[in-house]
């Protein structure tokens, strides 16, 4: 596993590849949006200010699991300077950002300053980091190219290993959405694919309430959940190679496409 796993995930990108948001994006959000951006590679017409904010609050954790991992702790007001510093350059980079009724950049810093609190007040890893922002690299059936990704960060929970994952959300997740996610079953299936054991999962979920809570939902994988996703995975990329790229007309993510423009054209769009 270690000599497999040198690579940066920047470094994993330079070479065709698969990744969970581009199989997700095909199976579960919409096919239209994924052929716009990972065939035709299209400039997004808007980007949600969501993006970069989530880049930046991960960018906050993962100082913070680093600091933990070496014997060091930040705090609050720490990670608030970290999520700062990352969203400051997220903006910068992302084209055509735009930002909901009533949001600007000032209420972006407060609202993560909010849920900082609410990480910090709730942070249970201090001794149990083992690993941050490791790049994995796998081969999976079907698939024409590897699948990569990145554990936010692998902890020692008991005599279990486990794959934290950190997630911002608009509500409180419902009882469950781990059970059906499909990200713990990629990147678990990734670690068994590595090292021959299954790891235990665990989504750190901090809301963007006006009083943000931080809630953690366990979940595992196993045999038959692995093969099911192979299966997905093969059948997504045959139909892709087919040339299938559906819109779904009712996706909980049409509110925020970058392509939503794009996509009222589909239908005059000439198919071979």
């Amino acid at each position: 596993m270690e000599g497999r796993m040198m690579e940066t995930l920047d470094e994993l990108r330079q070479e065709p590849h698969w990744s969970y948001s581009a199989l997700n994006t095909y199976l579960n959000i919409c096919q239209a949006q994924f052929m716009y951006r990972y065939v035709e590679h299209a400039e997004a017409e808007r980007t949600s200010v969501c993006f970069p904010f989530g880049r930046a609050f991960h960018a906050a954790l993962t100082v913070q699991a680093w600091e933990c991992m070496t014997g060091g702790s930040l705090t609050c007001d720490e990670m608030v300077e970290q999520f700062a510093e990352a969203f400051k350059v997220e903006v910068k980079a992302t084209p055509n950002l735009i930002y909901k009724e009533g949001e600007n950049y000032d209420s972006m810093v407060e609202l993560a300053s909010r849920m900082l609190d609410a990480v910090s007040a709730n942070w249970s890893d201090c001794y149990t980091v083992k690993s941050v922002a490791r790049a994995f690299k796998v081969e999976v059936p079907g698939l024409d190219n590897s699948l990569i990704g990145e554990w936010d960060c692998i902890v020692q929970d008991g005599r279990d290993i486990c794959i934290v994952d950190w997630k911002t959300s608009a509500s409180r997740w419902p009882a469950g959405k781990a059970e059906r996610d499909l990200q713990a079953t990629v990147f678990s299936y990734a670690y068994e694919k590595l090292t021959g054991t299954t790891p235990l999962f665990r989504f750190d979920v901090v809301t963007k309430t006006k009083k943000p809570s931080c809630e953690s939902h366990y979940t595992s994988r196993g045999f038959h959940d692995f093969r099911r996703f192979e299966a997905l995975a093969s059948r997504a990329q045959y139909a892709i190679n087919k040339g299938v790229f559906l819109p779904n007309e009712t996706s909980f993510a049409c509110g925020e496409c970058p392509y939503w423009h794009r996509c009222k054209q589909w239908h005059l769009k000439k198919w071979r």
